[in-house]
């Protein structure tokens, strides 16, 4: 099916349509990407460091400054078009941001491949406490409206993101896999596709049969990436999935719930 433009839009065939998200879809809060030369890693290249495990504990410091950061502008700059449009399609979640704006937004299925910026957890490895915590602006855990020593095992405290070199949570990753399956159309959305297994989702749906799209105002040319899907829209997402939503909810303007 086409849409606007003749770009490609769902069709009534698409009954299970299931999105990947990746930073891009969150830049317009803010807070920007990780990858590139205007990316966190190449600006900041201390925090770059600090992202790896085997830096833990010393590195909780800087862990808790950064995350802090990036859940406040999350919390208080979104949800974006784009999050308010995938949850009003009614449309499960597989993203690797991890700053809670698909839930925000109403999103219900989330899968949150990379953790959680919103949630504290405890640095022992047996340990099985997390708390939601209220962003801030430092370096400790109380900070962040969590204690820094875990309540239950006395071991400190930590966001709770994957940092380089740890596992991704297993049950989250287990249910983008099945999403991935399932799905009919898996829209790629603000992803640059390359970071493993998020890469691999796309050819997973393609070939249980879905349809793939990517959808990216700045695509990257040609390759694996473009390879792995059936339609690439060179455009704004906060533009692009509006018009899918209303187009699937019958709505002809946009909707005063569109503040950007």
């Amino acid at each position: 099916m086409t849409g606007p433009g003749g770009r490609f839009a769902p069709g009534p065939e698409h009954r299970e349509i299931v999105f990947l998200t990746g930073s891009g879809l969150s830049a317009r809060t803010g807070l920007g990407t990780f990858r590139g030369p205007q990316g966190l890693w190449a600006l900041e290249p201390e925090t770059e460091r600090a992202m790896h495990a085997e830096h833990l504990p010393d590195s909780l410091p800087q862990l808790w400054r950064v995350w802090g950061r990036m859940a406040r502008i999350a919390t208080a700059h979104g949800p974006t078009p784009g999050h308010r449009a995938i949850a009003r399609m009614g449309a499960p979640v597989i993203t690797q941001n991890i700053d809670g704006l698909h839930q925000a937004a109403g999103s219900e299925i989330v899968a949150e491949l990379h953790g959680s910026a919103l949630h504290a957890v405890c640095l022992g490895a047996e340990c099985t406490w997390r708390a939601q915590l209220t962003p801030g602006d430092g370096p400790r855990a109380e900070d962040h409206g969590v204690p820094g020593s875990c309540p239950r095992c006395g071991e400190r405290t930590r966001p709770d993101v994957v940092l380089f070199d740890e596992m991704l949570p297993a049950t989250d990753l287990e249910l983008g896999m099945r999403l991935a399956e399932r799905a009919d159309l898996l829209v790629a959305v603000g992803t640059s596709g390359v970071v493993f297994p998020a890469a691999q989702l796309a050819p997973l749906a393609r070939a249980h049969g879905a349809t793939t799209v990517l959808i990216d105002i700045d695509p990257p040319p040609g390759g694996a990436l473009r390879a792995a899907f059936d339609h690439v829209i060179a455009e704004d997402a906060h533009e692009v999935l509006p018009d899918w939503e209303r187009s699937a909810n019958g709505r002809s303007s946009a909707s005063f719930l569109d503040p950007f």
